[in-house]
C-alpha cells in the first residue's frame, strides 16, 4: 500500500514538473535567475535525496542552475530511479548520509520520500508567485485538479 501510494504521488509529482518545465521553457525570454534556481533546486534536491537513498553519488548540488535544456531530462531521470527504488521498498528503511557540509544523519526512507514530495510543492508555490510578479501566467499543479 505505501509503495503504490509514492509511486502514484511520484507520478504526480514529475508529470506536474514537467508541466512546469515545459511552460518555463515556453517562456524562457522572460525568466529571471530566481525561477531558473528555483526550478534547478527542485529538479537538483530530488536528485541529491534519491541518488542518497540508492547510494549513488550525485552530480549536482543542491543550488546548481541548471541548463533550461537539461530540466526535464533530469526530472524524468529522478522519477525513473524513484521508481525503480521503490518497486522494492521496504517501509521501514533507513538511510545514513552527510549534508554537503558533512553534517552525518539517519532517516527513515519513508520520511525523505514525503520530503522530496513536500519540497516540489513548496517550490513551484513560490515559482508561481514570481511567474505572477512578472505578469506571466502559471500552470496549475493542484493535487486534486490532476486526479
Amino acid at each position: 500500500m505505501i509503495k503504490e501510494f509514492f509511486i502514484d504521488k511520484f507520478e504526480y509529482d514529475f508529470r506536474s514538473n514537467k508541466k512546469w518545465c515545459e511552460h518555463l521553457l515556453s517562456n524562457e525570454d522572460d525568466l529571471n535567475d530566481y525561477i531558473r534556481k528555483s526550478i534547478s533546486h527542485i529538479i537538483n534536491v530530488h536528485h541529491i535525496w534519491i541518488h542518497r537513498v540508492i547510494e549513488m553519488p550525485a552530480e549536482s548540488h543542491t543550488w546548481d542552475v541548471l541548463p533550461a535544456d537539461y530540466w526535464i531530462n533530469l526530472a524524468q531521470e529522478n522519477f525513473l530511479k524513484t521508481v525503480e527504488y521503490l518497486e522494492q521498498f521496504e517501509s521501514n528503511e533507513k538511510i545514513n548520509y552527510h549534508t554537503e557540509e558533512g553534517v552525518e544523519f539517519s532517516k527513515e526512507v519513508i520520511d525523505v520520500l514525503y520530503h522530496i514530495l513536500n519540497h516540489s510543492n513548496y517550490h513551484r508555490g513560490q515559482i508561481a508567485r514570481e511567474l505572477r510578479n512578472l505578469g506571466l501566467s502559471v500552470p496549475s499543479f493542484n493535487f486534486i485538479a490532476y486526479r
